[in-house]
């Protein structure tokens, strides 16, 4: 019997932007747009915030850059990346999900924008 296992990076998650975002634009001028996303989760009735960076590159990035803003529920479905930074001499190693679908919700009805 063959192994039908495969490997996958891939993330779901639903929360609200922690702050307003600023779409930058890279040295090739790539769009990216960078926010932090708060995701409630219950551990035995208690209830705990993670607080996970999410970017958004290219034409997605400049499609929801108007539509999302601090408070603004939406899913996000992408891929993890880890990322090294280095301050004052020192790396730095963290996780950042990488956002290739964002659907924005609001009060009237949810508004998918997807790549």
């Amino acid at each position: 019997m063959p192994n039908s296992f495969k490997d996958e990076n891939r993330v779901y998650l639903s929360g609200r932007l922690t702050q307003d975002t600023s779409l930058k634009y890279t040295k090739t001028k790539i769009p990216v747009l960078r926010f932090t996303l708060a995701v409630n989760t219950y551990v035995k009735d208690k209830k705990e915030t993670l607080f996970i960076p999410i970017v958004v590159y290219g034409d997605l990035a400049l499609e929801i850059a108007s539509f999302v803003k601090q408070g603004t529920p939406v899913k996000i479905e992408g891929r993890l990346v880890n990322r090294v930074i280095e301050i004052d001499g020192e790396k730095h190693k963290f996780i950042e999900v990488i956002a290739h679908k964002v659907e924005i919700y609001t009060k009237d009805s949810s508004v998918n924008q997807q790549k």
